[in-house]
């Protein structure tokens, strides 16, 4: 009778698993940056929506509650604040009037997508945030309501004090700029460089 010897199956050595594991490391470490950058088109498109509904709410409440409502941000950065129009809300104090028996006014504090920030106008210079910048976000609890640079200021009557523009940069993606026209209320996009 014939014995058949077992086969001895080939293994891999520490050696090849620890060399295999670095290539992958490598290729991922040069791929990231790629894959991140495609993602800036998305979040700037949650940034743009996510302004324009707090535009809406800062509207609505102007005209429900017959106070005006300012809309800030900070530039650099990617936080941004609803408030009523009034100094108690936007000195720093931490203290903010009472109104009664009524509905409190809405205070809306809020940041865009990670590494989307708030630019000083079309094209950029709002510091870090556009190409190849650190993650300039902040904790929202860090920013003082002194801080914030006013935009837009709702008026009870559904109209903004003044036409708005507001920049946006993101790493992977070209500037957008969001715009609000004052009497109407008309938002429009213009995303890098085309008409709006």
């Amino acid at each position: 009778m014939l014995t058949r010897t077992p086969r001895r199956r080939p293994a891999y050595t520490l050696l090849e698993v620890v060399l295999v594991l670095a290539v992958l490391v490598m290729v991922t470490a040069l791929a990231y940056p790629s894959i991140d950058g495609m993602y800036g088109h998305h979040r700037l498109t949650a940034a743009l929506d996510e302004v324009r509904g707090t535009w809406a709410a800062g509207r609505s409440h102007a005209i429900e509650e017959g106070q005006p409502y300012r809309f800030a941000v900070v530039l650099g950065k990617g936080n941004f604040r609803l408030a009523p129009d009034s100094p108690e809300y936007w000195d720093g104090s931490g203290t903010q009037p009472q109104t009664g028996n009524g509905p409190q006014p809405a205070v809306i504090t809020g940041a865009l997508p990670r590494g989307v920030t708030f630019a000083n106008g079309p094209g950029g210079g709002g510091g870090g945030g556009g190409a190849g910048g650190a993650n300039p976000d902040t904790v929202l609890e860090s920013v003082s309501p002194t801080q914030y640079q006013s935009i837009a200021v709702f008026l009870p009557d559904g109209t903004a004090r003044d036409d708005v523009e507001v920049c946006f940069n993101v790493r992977g993606a070209a500037p957008a700029v969001i715009r609000l026209r004052s009497m109407t209320g008309v938002v429009s996009v213009q995303r890098g460089g085309g008409k709006p």
